[in-house]
C-alpha cells in the first residue's frame, strides 16, 4: 500500500502548485498499491481516505486497510509527515515541495527526497514505489533490490 499525506495535496492535486500530482496517484494505483490518503483528497481520486487520521495518520491509514509497514510506503511533504512515517515503521519518500529541505527531510529519516510529485514520476521505476512486488510475499522483510 502507499501511504500519501493529503497535507501535502490538500485539494490542490489538479492545480499546477504540485505538478504530476494526479498522475502519481493514478500511477501508483495502476501499479497495484493500495492507495490511501491521510485526510480529504481530491474527488474521483483512485485512493482511500483516513476521515480523521489524527495525530498518528500513517498508523491510521495501515489500520484501514490491515497493512503492513513492511509492505506499505509513504509519501510526505513535511518533516512532520516524515517522523509520522518512521513512527510506524514506514519507508518515506518525501516531497520538498513544502517548506522543509531536502537535509531536513533526509535527517528526519526520508529514504528518497524529490522536488514535487512530477520529479517522482520522472523516476518511479527506481524508487520505492516501483511496483508492490519489490516488497514480495506477506511477511517478508523490506529492503534489498527494488528492480527485481
Amino acid at each position: 500500500m502507499t501511504v500519501i499525506s493529503a497535507a501535502l495535496f490538500g485539494t490542490d492535486w489538479w492545480q499546477p502548485a504540485l505538478p504530476g500530482g494526479a498522475e502519481l496517484l493514478r500511477e501508483c494505483a495502476a501499479r497495484g498499491w493500495t492507495v490511501v490518503l491521510t485526510g480529504p483528497g481530491p474527488a474521483g481520486a483512485p485512493a482511500l481516505t483516513v476521515a480523521d487520521p489524527g495525530g498518528d495518520p500513517v498508523r491510521a491509514a495501515l489500520e484501514l486497510v490491515d497493512g503492513r509497514p513492511s509492505h506499505a510506503v509513504a509519501v510526505a511533504g513535511s518533516v512532520r509527515d516524515v517522523r509520522a512515517a518512521r513512527r510506524a515503521g514506514v519507508p518515506c519518500v518525501a516531497l520538498a515541495a513544502g517548506p522543509d529541505t531536502d537535509q531536513e527531510l533526509r535527517a528526519e529519516g526520508a529514504v528518497e527526497v524529490h522536488r514535487d510529485a512530477a520529479a517522482l514520476l520522472s523516476v518511479l521505476d527506481d524508487s520505492l514505489l516501483a511496483r508492490p512486488r519489490a516488497f514480495g510475499p506477506a511477511g517478508a522483510a523490506t529492503g534489498g533490490a527494488l528492480n527485481g
